[in-house]
């Protein structure tokens, strides 16, 4: 299959401007018969090359259309600058409205495809990204953490920690450990700069923030594990023997000495995570893993979860429980209702292999009785 379009290159048909109606009527008549997509008034594209765009893509094309209408002055800003900076989303789809920040304004105008917020920005806040004008990636994740949705934020701000502390991929130790301390508080600063609304809401969101979290399905496991309520996470937690490194694993569970690792599908067809190995292969490997993971003191159980089980809490609950992690039904009800309200559906996620998924968690039974031994 053919890869998607970069939507930054896709052409834009305009309508004509100057009196040209056979040149807009033929625009029209084109989307009449579905040959082009209308994405805003005046502005079209191939529905060809629509159809084989990804939410993002159309959202930078609707971006595209709307501000080549715009005043100058007015820059992309809020979930818009997050496409354009390529941040993850909680929502697959995106907001057929385009965001922008408009300092000729004074209060909020919304359309069917264009939000303008009042207020001025710095030179220092603005980036240009293909020609457009765009809030910084530091000034994007400050925004949505004072407006957006707790699950939103925190996806956008363990991005931009991730890329800005992390940009070669994992590593720790203190000088990490203090730039993200520096980091933090200089997002602090600056959503406390802004106003006292919303400030708490962010202050929230930047402590919770990790740059450890690698991917956006790690953020949103470690948010749900949070509201389950199973106690502190510990974020890529190395483990050796003898002085060999046996295992990274994505989140620990420090009161319950229990490795949860996120599995995503991808590795098992991706042929550079196969490395030339069989699916079958890879989920050997996997269990192999596990068991040198649960002949360590330190680990009393290993559980395996999927992206499905991210967005129903009730599943991961369960996979938790079977680990020996306990908790309160009160708080497993209460993720699960604020999981039906964050996505829009849980997405596909079949399950191959489902035997040795699971494997892992059954091997738990050591950790459980190893804590009503310590309690005796």
């Amino acid at each position: 299959m053919d890869s998607p379009p970069d939507p930054f290159l896709v052409r834009l048909l305009f309508a004509a401007t100057h009196g040209d109606h056979d040149a807009a009527l033929g625009l029209r008549r084109g989307a009449a018969a579905g040959v082009l997509r209308r994405v805003h008034r005046g502005v079209y594209v191939e529905e060809e090359t629509w159809s084989r765009l990804d939410a993002r893509g159309r959202h930078v094309i609707r971006v595209r259309a709307v501000t080549a209408g715009l005043s100058a002055e007015c820059v992309v800003s809020h979930r818009s600058a997050s496409v354009l900076h390529d941040m993850p989303r909680v929502r697959l789809e995106v907001p057929a409205r385009v965001d922008v920040i408009d300092p000729r304004r004074t209060t909020t105008k919304t359309s069917a495809h264009l939000l303008r917020r009042p207020g001025r920005l710095d030179p220092s806040d603005q980036v240009v990204v293909q020609g457009m004008p765009v809030t910084t990636a530091a000034r994007t994740v400050i925004d949505l953490a004072r407006c957006a949705p707790f699950a939103d934020a925190v996806l956008c701000l363990d991005a931009f920690l991730r890329r800005e502390l992390l940009p070669e991929g994992h590593r720790d130790g203190a000088a990490v450990d203090e730039a993200l301390a520096d980091q933090k508080r200089a997002l602090m600063a600056a959503a406390e700069a802004r106003s006292t609304r919303g400030s708490l809401r962010a202050a929230r969101a930047i402590d919770f923030a990790s740059p450890w979290a690698e991917n956006g399905g790690e953020s949103l496991m470690r948010i749900a594990l949070h509201e389950l309520g199973a106690g502190p996470v510990e974020l890529q937690r190395s483990f050796s023997s003898g002085g060999v490194f046996v295992g990274r694993c994505d989140s620990f569970l420090t009161d319950w000495d229990v490795a949860v690792e996120l599995d995503g599908l991808v590795k098992y067809h991706d042929p550079v995570m196969l490395a030339g190995r069989t699916a079958a292969v890879v989920v050997r490997d996997q269990n192999r893993r596990d068991r040198r993971l649960l002949q360590l003191p330190e680990i009393a159980g290993v559980v395996h979860c999927d992206y499905g089980d991210v967005t129903a809490p009730q599943r991961l609950a369960s996979l938790l429980q079977d680990a020996g992690v306990r908790l309160d039904p009160r708080r497993v009800r209460s993720a699960t209702a604020a999981a039906r309200l964050r996505f829009d559906a849980p997405p596909p996620h079949p399950v191959p292999f489902d035997e040795p998924r699971y494997e892992g968690v059954r091997r738990t039974e050591r950790g459980a009785e190893r804590r009503t031994a310590a309690a005796g």
